[in-house]
């Protein structure tokens, strides 16, 4: 008889996890939810359905890191290089990849950061409402910032 497929039965995919930078360690797949707060209720139903509230907590906000989304007290008041550094003590170095998996050469300090939000690369002098940042915001990207400005293989799926 066959074997199952690797991740057979394991239910639906909850990507790469999440990551506390405040507290340096993993948010467990089960909390993710609530810690983001993505729990839907009925206090905003919709014709009976519901729906998830709008968000309370605006002392946090999240970033997508290779897949992984990181949580990290942040103000839009504060500037783009304490964002970054706070990011950095939170252990989001733990998004890179081994040496021999990736063509840049891997982020090993906060400089090497980059933080982009509604696509644009902020400035690490600038604050995060300049750019306009809402308090609690959660849909911001940190990526590496040699990724940024490396080539990219025209034969790559990302380009079909």
């Amino acid at each position: 008889m066959a074997e199952p497929a690797a991740g057979a039965d394991s239910g639906p995919s909850l990507g790469k996890g999440a990551w506390d930078c405040d507290n340096n360690r993993e948010i467990p797949p089960e909390k993710e939810a609530e810690v983001f707060e993505e729990l839907a209720t009925m206090e905003l139903s919709f014709e009976g359905i519901p729906t998830i509230p709008p968000r309370k907590d605006t002392a946090h906000m999240a970033f997508y890191c290779n897949g992984c989304r990181y949580r990290v007290a942040a103000t839009p008041d504060m500037t783009v290089s304490q964002v970054k550094r706070a990011l950095w003590a939170g252990g989001i170095a733990r998004a890179n990849k081994a040496p021999e998996l990736s063509s840049t050469p891997g982020m090993k300090d906060w400089s090497d950061l980059a933080l982009l939000y509604a696509m644009q690369v902020m400035e690490d002098d600038q604050q995060l409402s300049v750019y306009h940042v809402p308090p609690g915001c959660k849909v911001m990207v940190a990526i590496e910032a040699a990724k940024l400005s490396a080539p990219q293989d025209p034969d790559s799926a990302y380009w079909n």
